[in-house]
């Protein structure tokens, strides 16, 4: 690691990046994570609003396309794919051992349908995001269908407002859309079973420590493995922790001086559209803003927000133990010789079981 190295990577950590998506999407994820938010402060149930306003955020799915019949069909499965991530992460956190086992697999498998569907980003990261969070929701059978009918509303508010949009839309110019190149399925597999790992061993970690909401440690971690190769992932590592840092200040600054229900959902909406305006442009930036409204939109009258030093201390223990697996988890889903032993077996095993099969019959 050379001096010019180092100077490159300082003066690029204080540029943004030109943005590829539309200046409309920011907006239309502060309708989908705010009409909810708007209403429960309204009704006075801002808490069940909180978990419509999270399932609101199937709208960074939207396709950039100009045909609505397919716009609409892609918002409808994502939304799909979420409530049925959002159940599994509820059903399944009835006991502390189990829980990792299944979220493991559950994301492995999640990561695999992306791929194989060349869903575009944020890819299988919302899918998983939302399950390790209802994970880490006290196991309560009872309210499992309410808090189910509350989250499908958050997405058919969402696909609402996606539909409204569309039709706005039609009578602007075409969008061109690029097709994405399929990767090699046994590559894909294997990327899987380390992401289903890595997620495994992040919720088992927040469960043998006993922490009060192990999700962070997963979404750390799966936001760190989202980068293309070993290079990027370890500097959003160190970004995200950069970032973290700042952003729970932030956090911290709003719990100890905001404690009126309106401002603090205005605060959430006006985080999510700067979070949507960063994100493609500066990783670190927009985690600044992300960090505090990802606290806010999990812990709003939750007993650790009364807190804000023991939800600080509590959050950055749980980002820094997931931007470490994720770093860790990396460095195995980069590794061309651990790709390569891999892509061999999985075909060995292919073979011999081709064979297996054949001599059965």
């Amino acid at each position: 690691m050379n001096i010019n190295f180092i100077k490159k990577e300082i003066s690029s950590f204080f540029k943004l990046k030109p943005s590829p998506r539309s200046w409309h999407i920011p907006f239309l994820a502060g309708l989908s994570v705010g009409i909810p938010l708007i209403f429960g402060y309204c009704s006075g149930n801002v808490k069940s609003s909180l978990t419509a306003s999270l399932a609101g955020l199937v709208i960074l799915y939207i396709p950039n396309t100009k045909d609505i019949f397919e716009t609409m069909t892609k918002m409808f499965v994502c939304s799909f794919g979420i409530i049925i991530s959002y159940i599994f992460g509820l059903v399944f956190s009835f006991n502390m051992w189990i829980a990792p086992l299944a979220f493991g697999i559950f994301s492995g498998i999640a990561y695999y349908i992306v791929k194989y569907f060349n869903l575009k980003p944020p890819g299988s990261f919302f899918f998983i995001m939302i399950a390790s969070m209802a994970v880490g929701i006290p196991h309560d059978p009872e309210s499992i269908p309410q808090k189910v009918g509350i989250f499908t509303i958050g997405t058919l508010n969402a696909c609402t407002i996606c539909l409204i949009y569309c039709v706005l839309k039609s009578k602007k110019e075409s969008i061109k859309t690029s097709t994405a190149l399929r990767i090699n399925p046994y590559v894909d597999l294997v990327e899987s079973h380390i992401i289903g790992i890595c997620m495994f061993a992040s919720v088992l970690v927040g469960q043998i420590f006993k922490l009060d909401y192990p999700y962070w440690i997963p979404i750390s971690s799966l936001a760190v493995l989202q980068g293309v190769n070993q290079y990027h992932i370890w500097k959003r590592g160190l970004h995200r922790i950069i970032g973290t840092i700042i952003g729970l200040g932030i956090a911290w600054i709003i719990f100890s001086y905001v404690h009126d229900i309106l401002w603090i959902c205005v605060a959430i909406i006006c985080l999510q559209i700067i979070v949507e305006m960063l994100i493609t442009r500066h990783y670190a930036l927009a985690v600044m803003f992300l960090t505090p409204m990802g606290i806010l939109l999990a812990e709003t009258g939750s007993s650790t927000s009364l807190n804000p030093d023991y939800l600080l201390k509590m959050r950055l223990l749980e980002i820094l133990i997931g931007s470490t697996i994720g770093c860790i988890g990396g460095w195995f889903l980069y590794n061309e010789r651990v790709r390569f032993n891999s892509v061999k077996h999985l075909r060995k095993s292919k073979i011999a079981l081709r064979k297996s099969l054949k001599q059965n019959t």
